[in-house]
This record gives C-alpha cells, sequence and structure tokens, in this order.
C-alpha cells in the first residue's frame, strides 16, 4: 500500500534535487591549438589594443601599437599576455569558488524502511515502511567560521596574485636591461675585432720585418682571439635575454623581431631621494604583499584555532520522520548528540595553536627578511653609482688618450701599432663602463624587487585596479 506521504515526499526530493543540479560539458585542452595560439601572438594584435587601451600612458595618448615600446608598454603586455598571470588569476577565481562551498548548508538525509511478513496475519497488512531524515544543526559559529576561513583564503590568493604580477614585472625589466646591454657590448665587440685584427696585421709586419719581437706579434693573436671570444658570448647574451624577453611579456621570440625597444635615461642611473626611500622602506615592512600574505596565513591559522576549540562542543542532529506500521500510522522524531566522552579535541587544538605559532613567528621573519634586504639593496645602489662614475672617468681618461694618439700618428709622432693599442683601450674602458652600468640597474633593481615597488615614475603611475588590470 502506498501513501500519499510517500509519493509526496519521494517526488518533493526528486523534483529539487533535478531543479538544483548543474550540468557538466567536457573542454578539453588542445596542445595543437594552444600551440597555433601561441605561435599566433602579436604586440600589434587588435585584441590586445583593445585591452590595454585604457591603461596606456598618457602621453602615448591611447595609442597602440606605440611607435617604441618602453618599460611601461612591455609590463602592460606583460599583464596581459603572460601565461603566468592568466594562471595566477585562475587561482584567485578557484579561491572565490570555495568561499561559495563554505556558505552551503549541508543537505538533510532521507532513509526509507521496508519490511514484509512472509505470510499474512491475521487484521494485519503486510507491509511496514517508513520515512526518516537527518538534519544536521551546522550553522551559527560553525558556518561563520568556515566562511571566514575561505575569505580568507580569497584574500591569500589576491596577495599571491599581486606577488606574481611583481614577479612578471621584474622579469620584463631584467631581461630588457640585459637586452640594451648585451646589445651595447655586442657592438663594442664588433669595433674591438676590426681594431684588433688591424692590431694583429701590424704585429705581423713588425715581426717580419725584425723590429718587433715574434712574442709581439703572439699578443696581438691573443687579443684578437679575446676580442672574438667577448663577441660571441654578447651574441648570446642577446639571443638570451630576447628569449627571456619574450618569455616574461607572453610572446614567442618571432614577435620581438623589428621592435623597436627603449629605456628612457638608461645611461644615467640615479639614486632615489633619502627621503622618498625611508618612505617606501616603511610601506613595505608594513604592506608588503608577502607581508600580508603572512598576516593572511596567521589569521587563517587563528580561525582553524577556533574551529578546533570550538569542535570540542556536542554537535545536535534533528531527524523527524513517518512510519506506516502494518496499518498503523506513526510520526516519529529522532535526536543525536555527540558526545565528548573520551575525547574533547585537545590533539586538533593543541596542533592548531602550534600552527598559530609558526605563522606569528613567520610573520616576523619575513619582517626581517625585508629590512635586511633593503638595507643591503641601498648599501649595493650606493656603492655601483660611484664606480659606474669612476669607470666613466676611466672611459673618458682612455677616450681623450685615443684622441691624442689619433693626432700624434697624423703628425708621424706615433706608428700605427701604438695608434691601435690606444683605440683597443678606450673600447677596453668602454666595455668596463657598460659592466658597471649593469651592476647599477641591477642593484636598483634588487632595490625595487626590495621595495616591491618600481621607482620609475612612469611605472609607479601603472596602477589599474585589481578586477580591471588587463
Amino acid at each position: 500500500m502506498r501513501h500519499p506521504f510517500f509519493c509526496l515526499a519521494a517526488s518533493a526530493a526528486m523534483a529539487i534535487q533535478l531543479v538544483g543540479c548543474a550540468t557538466y560539458r567536457a573542454v578539453p585542452v588542445d596542445p595543437t591549438a594552444t600551440r597555433a595560439q601561441w605561435q599566433a601572438r602579436r604586440l600589434d594584435d587588435p585584441a590586445l589594443a583593445a585591452r590595454l587601451r585604457p591603461w596606456l600612458p598618457s602621453r602615448d595618448r591611447g595609442q597602440w601599437p606605440p611607435e617604441r615600446y618602453g618599460r611601461a608598454e612591455l609590463v602592460l603586455a606583460a599583464l596581459a599576455l603572460n601565461p603566468d598571470v592568466a594562471e595566477a588569476r585562475a587561482h584567485l577565481a578557484e579561491a572565490s569558488a570555495a568561499v561559495q562551498t563554505a556558505k552551503a548548508r549541508p543537505n538533510p538525509t532521507l532513509g526509507l524502511a521496508l519490511e514484509r511478513y512472509t505470510q499474512a496475519q491475521a487484521d494485519g497488512a503486510p507491509w511496514l515502511w517508513g520515512l526518516s531524515t537527518d538534519f544536521l544543526l551546522d550553522g551559527g559559529l560553525r558556518r561563520r567560521l568556515r566562511v571566514q576561513l575561505a575569505d580568507q583564503g580569497v584574500r591569500a590568493a589576491r596577495l599571491d596574485y599581486a606577488g606574481q604580477l611583481w614577479s612578471v614585472r621584474s622579469a620584463v625589466r631584467d631581461a630588457l636591461e640585459q637586452r640594451l646591454i648585451a646589445h651595447r657590448q655586442a657592438t663594442l665587440a664588433a669595433r674591438t675585432i676590426a681594431a684588433a685584427s688591424a692590431l694583429e696585421q701590424a704585429a705581423r709586419q713588425r715581426v717580419a720585418l725584425g723590429e718587433d719581437a715574434p712574442q709581439i706579434a703572439l699578443q696581438a693573436v691573443q687579443a684578437l682571439a679575446r676580442a672574438r671570444s667577448d663577441q660571441a658570448a654578447a651574441g648570446q647574451r642577446v639571443a638570451g635575454a630576447q628569449a627571456q624577453l619574450a618569455r616574461a611579456i607572453g610572446l614567442p621570440v618571432a614577435a620581438l623581431q623589428g621592435v623597436d625597444l627603449r629605456w628612457n635615461d638608461f645611461d644615467r642611473p640615479t639614486a632615489p631621494p633619502p627621503a622618498r626611500l625611508d618612505t617606501l622602506a616603511d610601506h613595505a615592512l608594513l604592506a608588503r604583499s608577502d607581508v600580508e600574505r603572512a598576516l593572511v596565513d596567521y589569521a587563517s591559522r587563528e580561525t582553524e584555532l577556533h574551529q578546533q576549540v570550538h569542535a570540542q562542543y556536542p554537535q545536535l542532529s534533528l531527524g523527524p520522520g513517518y512510519t506506516y506500521d502494518h496499518g498503523i500510522r506513526k510520526l516519529t522524531f529522532n535526536a543525536s548528540l555527540s558526545l565528548p566522552v573520551f575525547d574533547q579535541n585537545q590533539g586538533p587544538i593543541a596542533e592548531a595553536r602550534a600552527r598559530r605559532e609558526a605563522a606569528a613567528a613567520h610573520v616576523r621573519t619575513v619582517q626581517a627578511d625585508i629590512a635586511s634586504a633593503i638595507d643591503a639593496a641601498r648599501a649595493r645602489l650606493a656603492a655601483a653609482l660611484p664606480a659606474l662614475d669612476a669607470a666613466r672617468a676611466g672611459e673618458q681618461a682612455a677616450a681623450r688618450a685615443r684622441d691624442q694618439a689619433e693626432h700624434a700618428f697624423t703628425l708621424g709622432a706615433i706608428d700605427r701599432t701604438a695608434l691601435l693599442e690606444q683605440r683597443l683601450a678606450a673600447l677596453a674602458a668602454g666595455q668596463s663602463t657598460l659592466t658597471a652600468l649593469d651592476a647599477a640597474w641591477q642593484a636598483e633593481a634588487a632595490l625595487e624587487d626590495a621595495l616591491r615597488a618600481p621607482l620609475d615614475p612612469v611605472e609607479a603611475a601603472l596602477r589599474p585596479a585589481e578586477g580591471d588590470r588587463p
């Protein structure tokens, strides 16, 4: 015998489940298609222009692609194209979805019991059936703590996303700097080869005429070999920096062919005013993304401890039901309560408390690392700039000596060998200046990384809102 209540309850349960169910649609990843999409990426893509136009520096008047690509333009392109940024953005969406899970209330369970006599009894129905439910009273503080923990996970993912943005920005900056330095080194190496080749020929002639000892020609040959080795190394650095820049932006290497790169004031690295550095240092110690990340981790451990403390208290479940007992209809009501008799959750509480203490220690460690990195970077930059000035003074002295040698050679006061030696000395001084310039920019990069703030005013102005980034 079927009771109308049973039919109604079963129908209602099926209807609720069907209405609330999501549908599944497979979205396979095709490596062939993703490879083709990667190879088709270009800086002059109209779709990229539409995404970047709202954030372009004012000097470009919102035009994309620009005539020349500076640091700000390349960083913006990287925010839109770099696959690491896209992955971090996906993890942020994943963390946001966890909040919905935390807010969900537990579904009740529905049980069905059936019993039938093997033979009919007098004055009795052969069937017994019943419906039982179980409602877990999971609300109030327990649910609020779950939601709070999920919200902290979203904040942590957002900070990880911000950290990834900075990592990409630093990669673009370093690759561009290495690309410009290596290109200049390769140019100087080519000029050095030309001068060393001429010196080697002149030395051979003097040795053939008996004017010099054979070891003089050998020294010239060694100088030419070093120049060719330096040119090969510079060429490798150019290719490597080009590949690193393309990867940092999110492009194939071929997409950077023919792109005009620029760096305003590349030859004039300077230290920011001490007052500005002090302000940025204070901000880094209090609000750098990894400091905030450590604080979020501590807040999460605090919430977990609160959860474990609350978990030691009993949890109540209610279970109203209905039973048709061989012709007799009954309404039932069950209640269950967990009893913390043998364990009051002391183990998980102790573990959560220890994790909270470790998170607090990590906050102090992060701040100490930041302070140390800032001090070291400031000292490094303070030493690199005078070293660059000294290298430039040496280059200028070598250039004056070369000019004097050119004049003396015109007057016949010195021979060609002496002139070529002065040219090579001037080129070597130029390479030393490039090495010092590279060291100065690397020191500034270390300071920017320690502060997590760009020192270039144009880059510092690029601060789109979190949800509006390209």
